[in-house]
């Protein structure tokens, strides 16, 4: 611990995220060690790192509480092994293909329908990750209050003139309408 300065951790599981995650990634850690849940992989790890003092788990229900207590009752910091798994699956998550904006913005100034691009490439990108489709057509529902739904574009090409990372923006807002509405 470099600075000296206790640490607690909240949302180890990322609100619920890492405890249900893509069946590639998750193959990894269950082929590791079947009988664990995904949480516990997230917490444990958290857990681990030093100068953590607390690690803050939101739990549901009682499963979750009880699945928490399970390995925290007699906690077990990760071994090298257990540390191998995790690169393994973080680099599974870090071979997903995703889109590539960087929310500039540029190319929502002269949108006629103000579609909020960036936004929807967000969730896009995060369903790609996390492959719950439930979250990611309510948070779409929930953006899209603010602007236009990316089935609003009219294909008009003003976006494209200004992506400086030159993204077919129209082709990628008919698959996140397909997707997300």
């Amino acid at each position: 611990m470099k600075h000296e300065i206790p640490v607690i951790v909240m949302e180890p599981v990322k609100g619920g995220t890492l405890a249900n995650l893509r069946s590639d990634v998750g193959d990894i850690l269950h082929e590791a060690n079947p009988g664990t849940s995904f949480a516990s992989w997230a917490i444990r790890y958290s857990a681990s790192l030093d100068g953590i003092i607390t690690v803050l788990s939101g739990m549901s229900d009682t499963d979750q509480l009880d699945d928490n207590v399970s390995y925290m009752e007699r906690f077990q910091p990760l071994d090298s092994g257990e540390r191998t798994v995790i690169e393994k699956a973080v680099e599974a998550l870090k071979s997903v293909e995703l889109i590539g904006c960087t929310a500039c913005k540029y190319c929502v100034n002269d949108c006629p329908q103000n579609i909020g691009i960036p936004s929807i490439f967000e969730l896009v990108n995060e369903f790609r990750v996390y492959r719950d489709l439930a979250y990611a057509k309510r948070r779409y529902g929930n953006t899209m209050k603010e602007s236009g739904k990316a089935s609003d574009c009219i294909a008009c090409g003003s976006c494209e003139s200004h992506c400086p990372q030159k993204l077919e923006i129209i082709r990628l807002l008919n698959e996140a309408a397909l997707q997300l509405e």
